[in-house]
């Protein structure tokens, strides 16, 4: 399908849907303090380069999701869980085609001296993966705890715990990977808008293939208002990476790790956020990257059912040590999309979205061209 004839499908899938009504939980019960909802949406895009590399194929495709979700808001504990499934088919690459379940529950207890929250998830995802350039099937499963308690009136000592695994599917080249982080922060309250903190992060990634890279993060940041019409957070500092190799080799890396993220909301219509952001990663072909990012995105209301959105961003990713090979990527993206609510029960989103690699490696140069209309319905 080319794409014009995608953009005719796009309009029709719009015209299509009929009037509906200001949406309520599909069940209440326990005196209101428990809902039951329903989502669901129905979508058609196009995609310039499915695959995430240089001469990758274009195709469009049709989309659809079910989501159930469970919400509780009483006494001293929240909990919120959902399960779902998505639903994609190509038109041209009817081979990736998929559907993908998911499920996730979160309780948080946000009364009394320590409060905190603690959250598991699983989902099977496919997607194109930028940095090893091919599409990828995986199931992703997640685990978390956070706490935070109050030890005096201004100071507060937060900590998390968390696992991630990702376990990819039907591809041996990839390794699976294992993720454990363990972190602290000490929160200091210097006035009744600002909060000061720093702390340490220990992150533990273990593959399949017997490798295992150890970081270390030392940072200090605030969080709250930073000017009288910017709120955001901000965490610098710095950070080690000792990568250990099968072959008993051992390589480190150091440098700046940051995340940096304000909002602008100095008129009543329009919220203009920005971020940075500098960290390690290790990818599924087993090799450490040092990625630094940078972005802005706007959200304009014309009125209370229409809004638009921008962004834009742009990143450099350097592949690490001799299985790094030396590759080098910089990479810029932008978007723009229109969104029409009328209540829950009906949403309207139109995107489109291009992204650029430019690599040393010539299979990773490439550019993605994107559009998309996608409709949901909340019960």
């Amino acid at each position: 399908m080319r794409l014009s004839d995608s953009l005719r499908a796009f309009a029709l899938l719009a015209l299509a849907s009929g009037p509906v009504i200001t949406a309520r939980a599909l069940v209440k019960f326990n005196d209101g303090h428990d809902d039951f909802f329903i989502t669901g949406t129905a979508g058609i895009g196009y995609d310039s380069n499915i695959f995430a590399y240089n001469g990758g194929g274009s195709d469009t495709s049709y989309n659809a999701s079910l989501d159930l979700e469970y919400r509780r808001k009483a006494g001293m504990l929240g909990v919120d869980a959902d399960l779902g499934w998505a639903f994609y088919k190509f038109q041209k690459f009817s081979s990736e085609a998929f559907a993908h379940p998911h499920a996730r529950a979160e309780i948080t207890k946000n009364a009394g001296r320590t409060t905190g929250s603690v959250n598991a998830g699983v989902k099977r995802e496919s997607r194109a993966d930028s940095a090893i350039n091919i599409r990828t099937t995986s199931w992703q499963y997640d685990a978390a705890l956070n706490v935070k308690y109050p030890v005096i009136e201004r100071y507060s000592l937060t900590g998390q715990l968390g696992w991630n695994r990702r376990d990819f599917q039907d591809n041996a080249a990839l390794v699976d990977l294992d993720t454990w982080t363990l972190s602290s922060d000490v929160f200091y309250v210097y006035n009744s808008q600002r909060d000061l903190f720093g702390g340490y992060r220990l992150r533990v990634t273990d593959t399949t293939a017997d490798t295992q890279e150890i970081d270390h993060a030392l940072t200090i940041g605030t969080s709250g208002k930073i000017v009288s019409t910017i709120n955001g957070s901000a965490r610098v500092g710095y950070q080690l990476r000792e990568s250990n190799r099968r072959d008993g080799s051992r390589e480190t890396y150091d440098g700046l790790t940051s995340v940096v993220s304000a909002t602008w909301s100095g008129l009543s219509r329009l919220n203009v956020t920005g971020f940075v952001s500098s960290d390690f990663n290790t990818i599924a072909t087993d090799v450490s990257v040092s990625t630094t990012s940078i972005g802005l995105d706007a959200q304009y209301a014309f009125t209370a059912r229409w809004s638009l959105v921008t962004g834009a961003s742009a990143g450099r990713v350097r592949f690490l040590g001799v299985t790094g090979s030396g590759r080098r990527d910089t990479y810029f993206a932008c978007n723009a999309g229109a969104a029409y609510t009328l209540s829950d029960r009906f949403k309207a989103t139109l995107s489109c979205g291009y992204f650029e690699n430019w690599s040393t490696l010539a299979f990773s140069d490439y550019d993605r061209n994107t559009i998309s209309l996608n409709l949901s319905s909340r019960w």
